[in-house]
């Protein structure tokens, strides 16, 4: 993550962190209490309901007992018996009861109270359902249209019963509201179900959330064919701390906009100063000491921009030491490197000039052949001073490159036209597998392949070159491998040290050569040994735009 984002993640986390421990300490502390103590009260005003209930049963069950024993009814079923109808008064049926029949043993209705249109009709299936108390709920008709009832069913002798009961209407559900503390309603049709409330999936005396609302099933069911169902709102005070959660929300939402806004702001100052210090290292890194360092802003950003430009200022006056000191050295180092490969043929020219002078003095009768061998020796020996001496002046006098745009034929062109004859006859093969433009010193690079191709060739009589150009990782990569004898131990040791080389009469100044000329292309060169034998020199420079 970036120094930015840090300071962006922080703001948020300390913006955040207090809102979100109240709403915590609020939820699980308060409103996590709140509706467990609720959902509690809610189950005993359940269970007062459910003792209500079973009154109300009771109560039906007496009430009936009570009028099938009145002589007035004692009369009626007798009439009833013998096959005539019987005639009773509207008042002798308590207010409780909305419905009564009688049937017979097969449960036909033979005589209906207020429903004279159920006569004849066969409640089997309602019976049916009748629990072993003797009680049923189901939808119950009458010229008024549906009604919700609670049913019972009494048998009054072997051939005769009776099938009464009470609508459960809306001054029931009052009552049943009353005992719960809760809203109360009929569900005739799943329509009357309020949005989201699958009545069916209700139970009796268990709470059933839904909408941030607890329901429980009074009455009926999926058989009864109605639902009363009670709706717990939930106490005020959870409400109100609902509402402060909701608030503490709405201000953890603006402190952590307010946070990111204020975290934009200042990381973007800093990251401006960061940025501003990230371009002047990278310019210093390039080589660039000049580069100094101006704050935006006063204060440690400032502080540090004058710690930077004072380093810089040092770092440049240590590099020039540094620089002067390393040309003193590496001339001390190359001046006794020449010293000692003077030095070399100085001898045998002593030597021969002492035999030369010794010969004369003796007068000896084969000074003709002495002084021609003398001399010979001498000349060669100067030749090959002059020979070192140019070398060596010709790597002291190496300018900087001028890179241009080349084309990658163009190099190997250039290499076939001075090698045409070692190509026909098999000991050299160039080979291409990149083709694109090289932006190199054209001069320098065909030095370069000229002095590692000719030290192949010149490995051993059969030795035979392959030089391959390709792309490697972005850069372009010359491979120059031979099947000679090999490098030295000691060159590999010290591959590019001056004055050390395996060949007769060589200067070792040509790998020297070749890795200056890489080194002032930005590359690297590497001498190393193939698996199939002889010795391989690979360049690697980097691939720059023309």
């Amino acid at each position: 993550m970036t120094f930015a984002g840090k300071i962006r993640s922080y703001l948020i986390a300390v913006a955040l962190l207090p809102p979100v421990i109240i709403m915590l300490v609020v939820y699980f502390g308060t409103v996590k209490q709140l509706e467990s103590s609720y959902q509690t009260k809610s189950y005993e005003r359940l269970q007062s309901y459910r003792q209500f209930d079973n009154r109300v049963r009771a109560g039906l069950k007496g009430q009936l007992k009570g009028v099938l024993q009145s002589p007035i009814w004692q009369k009626a079923l007798i009439i009833l018996k013998s096959g005539k109808h019987p005639d009773i008064e509207q008042g002798t049926l308590p207010l409780t009861l909305d419905f009564l029949e009688i049937l017979d043993n097969n449960k036909v209705v033979l005589w209906s109270y207020h429903r004279p249109g159920l006569v004849g009709e066969n409640l089997t299936e309602i019976i049916s359902q009748i629990d072993t108390d003797g009680f049923a709920e189901s939808i119950e008709y009458d010229r008024h249209g549906p009604h919700a009832a609670m049913c019972l069913y009494y048998a009054i002798d072997s051939s005769t019963a009776v099938y009464s009961g009470m609508y459960v209407d809306e001054t029931f559900a009052k009552t049943a509201a009353e005992i719960t503390s809760a809203e109360a309603f009929l569900v005739l049709d799943d329509a009357d179900a309020p949005d989201g409330l699958n009545v069916e999936s209700l139970s009796r005396d268990m709470l059933h959330e839904s909408n941030d609302k607890y329901y429980s099933l009074l009455n009926g069911g999926k058989s009864a064919g109605f639902y009363l169902v009670a709706e717990f709102i939930g106490s005020p005070e959870k409400s109100a701390y609902q509402s402060l959660l909701q608030i503490t929300g709405i201000v953890a939402g603006i402190s952590v906009l307010t946070a990111i806004l204020l975290g934009i702001f200042i990381s973007g100052r800093a990251r401006k100063e960061i940025d501003n210090l990230v371009d002047a290292t990278t310019r210093v890194a390039d080589g660039d000491f000049g580069t100094t360092v101006m704050a935006y802003e006063e204060g440690e950003f400032s502080q540090l921009a004058d710690s930077f430009s004072t380093m810089i200022s040092k770092l440049q006056e240590a590099q020039k030491r540094l620089a002067t000191s390393e040309k003193i050295a590496a001339w001390q180092v190359m001046g006794r490197k020449v010293a000692h490969e003077i030095k070399n043929p100085l001898t045998p020219i002593e030597i021969s000039t002492d035999d030369l002078r010794v010969s004369y003095k003796e007068n000896r009768p084969d000074f003709d052949k002495v002084l021609t061998e003398t001399t010979s020796t001498i000349k060669s020996e100067i030749n090959r001073m002059k020979k070192l001496l140019d070398q060596f002046s010709s790597f002291a006098r190496m300018s900087a490159p001028n890179p241009r745009t080349v084309n990658s034929d163009d190099v190997i062109q250039k290499i076939e036209a001075v090698y045409r004859s070692d190509i026909e006859s098999g000991k050299l093969i160039v080979q291409s597998k990149y083709t694109g433009t090289l932006l190199v010193d054209s001069d320098q690079i065909h030095q370069l392949l000229i002095n590692l191709i000719k030290n192949g060739l010149e490995s051993s009589e059969k030795a035979a070159v392959t030089v391959t150009l390709s792309l490697s990782d972005s850069r372009i990569k010359f491979a120059i491998e031979d099947t000679g004898p090999g490098f030295a131990k000691k060159i590999l040791e010290h591959p590019f040290e001056p004055y050390v080389s395996t060949k007769t009469g060589g200067s070792g100044l040509g790998l020297v050569i070749c890795q200056r000329i890489v080194h002032d292309h930005d590359g690297l060169i590497e001498l190393y040994r193939p698996k199939k034998g002889g010795a391989g020199v690979v360049i690697l420079l980097p691939r720059k735009d023309g």
